[in-house]
């Protein structure tokens, strides 16, 4: 409702010609009074995305359960790919898809220890996850441009916040030959 009224006290008055200082003063407090309206500084609404404020902060568990059909690849470099995967939150916190920091799944690269400096394509989740419910992603991969035999470790990503297999060891690891 906020964001209606001061949107429309500002646009009824750009029509008119700038011709003073007091006109410009005028024109610039409505135009700083939308911009913070926008930013919801000024005021507050309903978030329109169907995730509440709880899920718009970082988890603080990052827990998963990984599984998938496909338990090996032969891909040529730059191929890319689709693997099934059902995703598992065994965690106390629901999984946002949308918002400030949502969940995703992706990947890392791995030449034996040694992960690649290569950033996962991200794969978003159908729906939020709630504790001890589970869905299933068709993630999609591309191969690196680095022939040999690798690891792919499927992991999900907090976006901003963290990846899942740097905070909790866990992660689908599948043997990649990459011609």
């Amino acid at each position: 409702m906020c964001r209606s009224i001061v949107v429309a006290a500002f646009f009824s008055g750009v029509d008119k010609v700038i011709s003073t200082r007091r006109d410009l003063r005028k024109y610039l407090i409505s135009a700083l009074c939308v911009s913070i309206c926008c930013l919801n500084l000024g005021c507050q609404q309903s978030k329109t995305d169907g995730e509440n404020k709880e899920t718009q902060r970082p988890l603080t568990s990052f827990r998963q359960i990984l599984t998938s059909s496909t338990t090996k690849l032969s891909l040529h470099q730059g191929q890319e790919v689709t693997i099934p995967v059902r995703i598992e939150n065994p965690g106390p916190e629901t999984w946002p898809s949308t918002g400030q920091f949502p969940v995703t799944a992706s990947y890392k690269w791995f030449d034996g220890t040694s992960m690649l400096p290569i950033e996962g394509e991200r794969t978003t989740l159908p729906g939020s996850v709630a504790p001890d419910k589970a869905v299933n992603v068709d993630l999609r991969v591309v191969a690196p441009n680095q022939p040999g035999s690798l690891a792919l470790r499927i992991t999900l990503v907090q976006e901003a916040v963290a990846w899942f297999l740097t905070k909790s060891n866990t992660f689908l690891e599948l043997p990649v030959t990459v011609k």
